[in-house]
């Protein structure tokens, strides 16, 4: 799963010249860059979600550090910058969507989600058991997540 689900980002870099390195003559990007990009805009996405890399731009910025980029003719090459990351990262977006819509997927049911309700009788610091919280509300324990690291 890479450049399958993200045709924008082709269409993006397609006439893009990239000098990777000074010791490397300018070209365009070849079907390898483009793979290595998309999945690196893929892993940067979830190293954002998660939280997991302590490099802002995470697999991104290290694939392309030192890279200059001639978007467009006649125009001067520059490295890339935060809006070409978020750009990349939100053609992943975007292509995770579209990619939910034509296959046909149903929303998670509730039956699915039953399946992760713990069987065993785990109690809460305030005395209520986690089966009874998450039936009712199955956004609690998110909820509270996100409080404290507030």
């Amino acid at each position: 799963m890479s450049l399958e689900i993200l045709p924008a980002l082709r269409l993006l870099v397609e006439h893009w010249v990239v000098k990777k390195a000074p010791s490397v003559p300018p070209g365009k990007l070849t079907p390898e860059d483009l793979d290595q990009l998309s999945k690196a805009s893929i892993e940067t996405l979830s190293q954002r979600a998660l939280g997991t890399e302590a490099n802002e731009w995470g697999s991104l910025e290290t694939l392309t550090r030192g890279w200059v980029v001639q978007r467009q003719r006649g125009e001067m090459p520059t490295p890339l910058v935060e809006d070409d990351f978020r750009r990349f990262v939100r053609f992943v977006l975007e292509g995770f969507a579209k990619q939910e819509l034509t296959t046909g997927t149903e929303p998670t049911s509730m039956t699915e989600l039953e399946s992760f309700i713990p069987k065993k009788d785990i109690v809460l610091p305030d005395g209520r058991k986690v089966i009874d919280v998450l039936k009712d509300d199955p956004f609690y324990f998110a909820r509270e997540h996100l409080a404290q690291s507030l």
